[in-house]
């Protein structure tokens, strides 16, 4: 898929959307072009992870427009997009007993079964979020937090997607490794990247910040 480098990759036009009687957010408009980096921000519950599933057609209720590749959002269009998105939530129920098998469980779907990442692949892009290619041959119960949320990142990247969606992802992370994390994401080419966060750090490195605290962005 090509994009005009002047057709953002993804357009709202005043979006709306409640639970029940509250207002998650309201009037939001906005543009996101190509190989930007975006954060956002605020307090928990602001409506930054409801932005997330939205864009990744998790929520359906809402009003307003948003376009994602120059295609509207909807029940139409929503799987052409997906095979554009490499998509890391805050929390994940880990069904995986190896870590290789976490690693590669993106590529079982039918969208993705081309793209399978070879060793070398794996090892740099391993080596570069400091992690050892060892720990694929462990078991998901043998590693770390830190080291999940990782191998989780590596296989977001090993996709190769044009748009990259992360609510979180440093959140099991020490200092140093949170810095590396960002660093990377920040200069990933050719791709879009909208994080959640709370990392001051990250938030110096996007050239984007969206704070969902004003509701109306």
């Amino acid at each position: 898929m090509k994009l005009n480098p002047k057709t953002p990759v993804i357009r709202t036009e005043n979006l709306y959307l409640r639970y029940n009687s509250e207002v998650i957010f309201e009037n939001i408009s906005f543009d996101i072009f190509e190989s930007q980096t975006v954060a956002l921000t605020g307090e928990s519950g602001s409506g930054k992870t409801s932005f997330l599933n939205l864009i990744a057609g998790f929520v359906t209720d809402f009003s307003g427009k948003m376009e994602i590749f120059g295609l509207e959002l909807n029940a139409k269009n929503i799987r052409t997009i997906r095979k554009h998105i490499a998509w890391l939530p805050q929390e994940i129920a880990l069904q995986e007993n190896s870590v290789r098998d976490l690693l590669l469980a993106p590529f079982r779907f039918e969208a993705n079964k081309k793209s399978i990442p070879n060793e070398s692949k794996i090892t740099e892009v391993f080596e570069s979020l400091a992690l050892s290619p060892a720990l694929l041959e462990k078991q998901t119960h043998e590693i770390s937090g830190g080291q999940k949320q990782r191998v989780l990142l590596a296989s977001c990247l090993l996709q190769d997607k044009k748009l990259i969606l992360l609510d979180e992802p440093t959140s099991a992370l020490d200092e140093t490794t949170r810095n590396l994390v960002a660093d990377i994401f920040a200069s990933v080419p050719n791709r879009t990247v909208i994080a959640a966060t709370h990392d001051t750090y990250w938030m110096k490195k996007v050239d984007v910040i969206l704070n969902f605290d004003k509701k109306n962005v």
